[in-house]
């Protein structure tokens, strides 16, 4: 974990040097490109850092609305994907406060959310009131599951099933374990579920 947060850390400089000289590029299209490249590295070591420094543990905890913060994720979700707005949905209460750490449940959600678009092509929220102590969060989408066997090791850092490097289609395979370490630290969990009809779903609790 030091390991990759001092490369990460230390990558940052160069990529910036390297982005100021591609803006001089004359050449339009391999302007785009290198920028285009640069832009996947940083979004890469960025998610390595947030792996790394597990932010979760040392953000204070303070009182907010759940049921907002996860129509606030979904909306974001859908403007970054307008083609597949249609295909975001909330079912819960209109308001439900708990205790947790703002930025990086948010940060956990949007991992979810993002993960049921990429692959599923679809992202439904289902927040379920308080019971036995906890608020259950579902993510439910439409794609292909994944493999009994793969549900989770998925969790493990840099697992991707989808092969390719493309980060648009493979991404980093942080997402997930982000998303679980930040559920643990709030005292809760994450894990994968194929739906019956088809797709997949993610299943979060936090306490309460």
């Amino acid at each position: 974990t030091q390991m990759l947060a001092a490369i990460g850390h230390d990558l940052k400089t160069p990529i910036t040097r390297l982005r100021l000289r591609a803006e001089f590029l004359d050449d339009d299209e391999q302007r785009r490109k290198m920028l285009a490249d640069l832009d996947e590295m940083e979004a890469m070591i960025a998610s390595t850092l947030a792996f790394a420094r597990d932010d979760a543990r040392t953000e204070p905890s303070v009182p907010l609305d759940l049921a907002a913060l996860c129509r606030t994720v979904l909306d974001e979700a859908a403007d970054a994907k307008p083609e597949a707005a249609e295909r975001v949905a909330y079912a819960g209460p209109e308001h439900l406060t708990v205790s947790a750490r703002s930025v990086a449940l948010k940060r956990a959600l949007a991992n979810l959310v993002g993960n049921a678009m990429a692959y599923g092509g679809s992202a439904r929220l289902i927040l379920s009131p308080p019971a036995a102590g906890l608020v259950r969060i579902t993510i439910e989408d439409d794609g292909p599951g994944v493999p009994e066997d793969e549900l989770e090791n998925v969790f493990q850092p840099f697992r991707r099933l989808e092969a390719s490097r493309n980060r648009e289609t493979g991404g980093t395979g942080l997402g997930l374990p982000i998303a679980r370490n930040i559920f643990r630290a709030h005292g809760g969990d994450v894990v994968l579920r194929n739906r019956r009809e088809g797709g997949l779903a993610a299943l979060a609790t936090l306490p309460v």
